[in-house]
C-alpha cells in the first residue's frame, strides 16, 4: 500500500511539474514583446507588399483613382487623392522615377520595409532610389538611399472635381528598374507574443495627440513604439514637416466619438498652411475596421479645396448619422474616428476641436 501511495505521489508531482513547465512556456517575456513592437511595422509592410504582388508585378504602377469605401489596400486611407503604388526591389540596380507637373498638390514618398520614408513634394527632376553601395544611373537627380532591398514608391495627387485629368497625368508617371529578387526577412512570433504586443501598441495609439512623432526617416530617431502606433493607425503616413495629422477619437469634452451623435468642427481661415501649395482635408473612418464608411452619397471628406466657406473665410464641418448640413459627413450611425490632414503645414499646427451638438 505504501508503495502504491508513493507511486501516486510521484505521478502527482510529475503532473504538477509538467503544469509548471507548460505555464512557463506560455509566458511572454518583455524582450519578445519589445522585439514584436520593433518588427511590427516591417511585418505590416510585408503583408501589404505580398497582397499587392498577388495582383500586380513589382516595378509597375497601380493607381486607385478616387478612393471609396470599397478600397481595402490600406487602413485609414485619404478619400480625395489618387494613390499610386509600386513595390520594387533594388538588389540588382537602382530605380528611377519621373513625375509630370501638376498645378495642385502631389508628392512622391518612398518607404523602406521598416516603414521609414523620404518624401519629395512636386519633384521637378527624376528621383533615383538606390542602395548605399550603388551609384546613380543619371546626373542631377534627386536621390533617396534605402537600407532594405524592397521598398514602396507611393504617390499622392489631390483630386478636386478633376479625376479624369488626374488619371491622365498618372499615366505619365514612370518607373524604371525594381526587378531584383533579394529577400527581406522578418522573424516569427507566437500568438501570445503578438497579442501582448498589439495590446501595448493599441493603448499607445489612444494617447497620441497627433502624428508628429510617429512617422519619420531613418535619420530622425522615431522610437519603435511610436512608429508601430503610426503604422497601426495609418500605414503610409508621412513626416510632420510635410503633413501633420490630427487624430480624433474623443470630442472636446474627452468623450469618445459616437456614430449616433452629431458633431461640429470650426476650421479657422488662417494658421494651418504655410504656403499656397498646401491644403487641409478632414476624413472620418469606421472605428470597427479603420476603412471609409459606406454611404449612398459617397461622401467621405471635406477639404479646403472644395469646402463652402463662412463669411470670414473659416469653415464649419458637420458630422452626423445622415450627413445633414453644409460641409457634412454621414456616419450612418457607425462609431467613428477622424483624421485631419494638413499638407505643407505651419511648424506646429493647432488642430480644431470637434464638439458634440444636439
Amino acid at each position: 500500500m505504501k508503495k502504491v501511495t508513493n507511486i501516486v505521489s510521484l505521478l502527482l508531482a510529475l503532473i504538477a511539474l509538467n503544469v509548471q513547465v507548460s505555464a512557463a512556456n506560455t509566458e511572454v517575456s518583455p524582450q519578445r514583446i519589445s522585439s514584436f513592437i520593433h518588427w511590427y511595422p516591417a511585418m505590416e509592410q510585408v503583408k501589404m507588399r505580398d497582397e499587392w504582388l498577388s495582383k500586380y508585378k513589382q516595378g509597375e504602377w497601380q493607381f486607385t483613382g478616387m478612393v471609396t469605401a470599397n478600397d481595402r489596400t490600406v487602413v485609414t486611407p485619404q478619400a480625395d487623392v489618387n494613390y499610386g503604388y509600386s513595390w520594387f526591389n533594388i538588389s540588382n540596380k537602382p530605380v528611377v522615377i519621373t513625375m509630370p507637373k501638376y498645378d495642385k498638390y502631389y508628392s512622391l514618398s518612398v518607404f523602406d520595409m521598416n516603414h521609414f520614408m523620404e518624401v519629395y513634394v512636386k519633384p521637378e527632376r527624376p528621383v533615383v532610389i538606390r542602395l548605399p553601395h550603388q551609384k546613380s544611373p543619371i546626373k542631377n537627380a534627386l536621390e533617396i538611399v534605402l537600407h532594405t532591398y524592397w521598398g514602396l514608391a507611393f504617390t499622392r495627387q489631390v483630386i478636386v472635381h478633376n479625376e479624369k485629368e488626374v488619371m491622365e497625368l498618372a499615366k505619365k508617371i514612370s518607373i524604371k528598374g525594381g526587378g531584383g529578387d533579394f529577400p527581406f526577412i522578418v522573424p516569427d512570433f507566437t500568438p501570445a507574443e503578438q497579442k501582448a504586443g498589439l495590446k501595448i501598441i493599441g493603448e499607445h495609439v489612444k494617447k497620441l495627440p497627433n502624428g508628429n512623432k510617429v512617422f519619420g526617416s531613418p535619420y530622425e530617431g522615431v522610437g519603435d513604439l511610436d512608429r508601430a502606433a503610426g503604422v497601426m493607425q495609418g500605414q503610409l503616413g508621412t513626416q510632420a514637416r510635410y503633413v501633420q495629422y490630427g487624430l480624433y477619437i474623443f470630442d472636446k469634452d474627452k468623450k469618445i466619438l459616437k456614430g449616433k451623435a452629431s458633431y461640429e468642427m470650426h476650421v479657422p481661415a488662417k494658421g494651418l498652411i504655410r504656403d499656397k501649395n498646401g491644403y487641409w482635408s478632414f476624413t472620418i473612418y469606421n472605428m470597427a475596421d479603420k476603412y471609409l464608411i459606406p454611404n449612398k452619397e459617397n461622401k467621405y471628406h471635406i477639404s479646403s479645396y472644395d469646402a463652402k466657406k463662412n463669411s470670414d473665410g473659416s469653415v464649419t464641418i458637420h458630422v452626423n448619422p445622415k450627413g445633414v448640413g453644409v460641409n457634412a459627413l454621414p456616419t450612418t450611425e457607425k462609431d467613428f474616428y477622424g483624421i485631419f490632414r494638413v499638407y505643407e503645414p505651419v511648424h506646429s499646427v493647432v488642430f480644431p476641436k470637434i464638439k458634440r451638438v444636439k
